[in-house]
């Protein structure tokens, strides 16, 4: 993982397969693992479950098309 920008109001990330692989994981564990009720989650990570479940969609979304990617060049 690679810091490549940093503002007030965003961050620039530069992520490797591995790195996505773990976010993905992790917000899947959040998402789908743990079982925790809508207002314990959202104290305990400061987001609404809805929130976490499109940020771990747009995480999948990526490491797919990363997964798609190579084995394109591999072909």
């Amino acid at each position: 993982m690679e810091i490549d920008a940093i503002t007030e109001d965003e961050v620039v990330v530069i992520l490797s397969r591995d790195d996505v692989s773990l976010i993905n994981n992790a917000l899947n564990e959040v998402c789908n693992g743990i079982h925790l009720d809508d207002d314990d989650l959202r104290i305990r990570m400061g987001f609404r479950r809805d929130e976490i479940q499109a940020a771990l969609t747009t995480i999948n979304q990526v490491g797919r098309e990363m997964e798609r990617l190579g084995n394109r060049r591999r072909s």
